[in-house]
């Protein structure tokens, strides 16, 4: 009877393998099997070995992000051009009337609004990162430079408003260069929506506030500058005081709201011509500003030098109020803690 015999498998134990690892210090030899695997921790000193051995695409990187326009800039085309002339017309358009309105709230001449309209943004382009963003005066900023500029005239009345308003956006924008520099824009992440949307509208209803007396004419029977529940009462009280601005402050109103909503409504209707309309209605500050232009000329023409609404008056032509802004110790020191106040809505 023939005996089968089993085969046995014989497990012969592989010999232990050693590795080296460079990376640690004094030549460490650690000894593993080949069920383990080794990898050493990095070390802050392995991190600046690295960056070190190539620096330069670090460096060259790093200024780049400072000038973004040079990723682009060499891929520049007539199309590009085509759309950039058509917006440049139509935020031009908007930009100019409505920053000499936001001179009047920063307590600042004409000519001033028209400054910050231009020249921000021939400086921006070469640092933007953002094709939509509209550089130029804001009304919650105009507001508050309003304030300061009071604030700091009456302890210091030697002052100019413009070189008030001119040393605050100096400190303003050196704070700004900083956090950009440093890369502390995350802490603006920060900031708690309902205060900030609390803050904004409480801006803005004091912006309204401030400008309804002089659209209908009685500001100059109460100080728009007081809290916003003073002025909302002696609006009411001076409203006999009110003239004919409120005739055409009014009208305009309503027909800037009325071209907006007609706007809307056709674009939805006739989706083909969707962007016609949107033009038109982007466009409506101009239409109604060269009408009221017209009406203004009308009632005044006859006797200029005593109009019978509220004008403008005379702008000083060219660049005369344009140069370095002036700052001295005693203006430093008052206006560092008010500037404070400016960085919230410029951020935002």
């Amino acid at each position: 009877m023939a005996e089968h015999k089993e085969n046995e498998l014989t497990l012969t134990p592989l010999p232990a393998v050693s590795i080296s690892s460079s990376s640690l210090s004094m030549n460490r030899i650690k000894t593993v099997t080949h069920h383990e695997y080794y990898e050493p921790c990095p070390t802050v000193k392995d991190w600046f070995k690295r960056k070190i051995n190539n620096p330069k695409p670090i460096i060259k990187n790093y200024f780049l992000s400072y000038l973004p326009f040079l990723n682009w800039i060499y891929r520049y085309n007539l199309v590009w051009f085509w759309s950039d002339l058509i917006a440049g017309l139509t935020v031009g358009a908007i930009v100019i009337p409505q920053g000499m309105a936001y001179a009047g709230l920063a307590k600042l001449a004409p000519q001033f609004g028209l400054y910050s309209s231009f020249v921000g943004v021939m400086i921006y382009w070469f640092f933007a990162t953002s094709k939509d963003i509209s550089i130029g005066p804001v009304a919650v900023v105009s507001a508050l430079t309003g304030s300061i500029v009071d604030a700091v005239r009456r302890d210091y009345p030697q002052y100019e408003p413009h070189i008030i308003a001119s040393a605050l956006s100096l400190i303003s924008g050196c704070i700004i260069f900083g956090l950009g520099t440093f890369r502390l824009g995350f802490m603006v992440d920060f900031i708690p929506l309902p205060a900030l949307a609390a803050f904004m509208i409480g801006s803005a209803l004091n912006i309204a506030m401030g400008q309804i007396p002089v659209m209908m004419g009685n500001n100059k029977y109460l100080n728009t500058r007081e809290s916003t529940y003073l002025v909302f009462g002696h609006f009411w009280k001076q409203i006999k005081h009110c003239n004919l601005n409120a005739v055409l402050g009014l009208t305009s109103l309503v027909l800037l709201y009325l071209i907006r909503f007609i706007c809307i409504r056709a674009g939805r209707r006739f989706p083909t011509r969707e962007k016609v309309f949107f033009f038109i209605g982007t466009l409506r500050v101009v239409f109604v500003i060269i009408l009221f232009l017209f009406i203004s000329w009308l009632i005044n023409r006859h006797d200029p030098n005593h109009p019978r609404t509220s004008i403008l008056g005379k702008v000083p032509r060219g660049f005369q109020n344009l140069g370095v802004p002036y700052i001295d110790r005693t203006l430093l020191n008052h206006s560092v803690g008010l500037t404070i106040m400016l960085l919230i809505p410029i951020k935002n």
